[in-house]
């Protein structure tokens, strides 16, 4: 009996098996420390730009599954600032441009860099079922000559086909790094860079 338990521990102690499952453990192993460092990552890019739920926005995430009024409401801490009122006008009016696909309104409020990037066909693409509401401004940072970073939040409805790929449903919350230029005169928006914006389901 001694003999064939002997065996069979023998037999489990060869190369041939502990090799696999060796690396069959360490491979557990390392999925789990990679869903940490993933899990910390995206925890370090939300806190450098903000929560991405409507909560700390705040706004108040509509019941009927929609994207919310589109009138663009400003923080205290945005209010204060000396430009809010031009800001606020200029964010609503390219929220307008937007709801109403409207390409030539969106041009009037962007900078020369974004409005040459995006033509009228890729603009009416980019927004054909794309619903804007609940956009509240944050923060007004001002950065030198006549720039601003605006952080803001909003949420969207679209069809899940027109949503960003890697999150294909209808309605988002974002949370965007918007950035306010002085061209001829007039403040413009720019288009949020990448890695400026984090948007999640609601």
């Amino acid at each position: 009996m001694t003999g064939a338990r002997n065996g069979r521990l023998a037999a489990l102690t060869r190369p041939a098996v502990t090799v696999p499952i060796a690396l069959v453990v360490l491979l557990a192993v390392l999925g789990v420390v990679a869903a940490v460092l993933a899990g910390r990552a995206s925890g370090t890019a939300r806190d450098a730009l903000g929560d991405t739920g409507p909560a700390l926005a705040g706004v108040t995430l509509p019941e009927d599954g929609s994207a919310g009024p589109p009138t663009v409401a400003l923080t205290p801490s945005a209010a204060a600032s000396p430009r809010a009122t031009e800001i606020r006008d200029l964010v609503q009016r390219q929220i307008d441009a937007r709801n109403n696909g409207d390409y030539g309104a969106w041009v009037a409020t962007s900078s020369a860099t974004s409005s040459a990037s995006v033509s009228s066909a890729q603009f009416a693409d980019r927004n054909r079922t794309v619903k804007v509401g609940s956009v509240i401004l944050r923060r007004i940072d001002p950065v030198g000559d006549d720039q601003y970073v605006v952080p803001m939040g909003m949420i969207t409805t679209q069809d899940p086909s027109s949503a960003p790929p890697d999150v294909p449903v209808a309605r988002l919350c974002w949370q965007v790094s918007m950035t306010v230029v002085t061209e001829r005169g007039s403040l413009r928006l720019v288009d949020p860079l990448a890695g400026s914006s984090l948007r999640t389901p609601c």
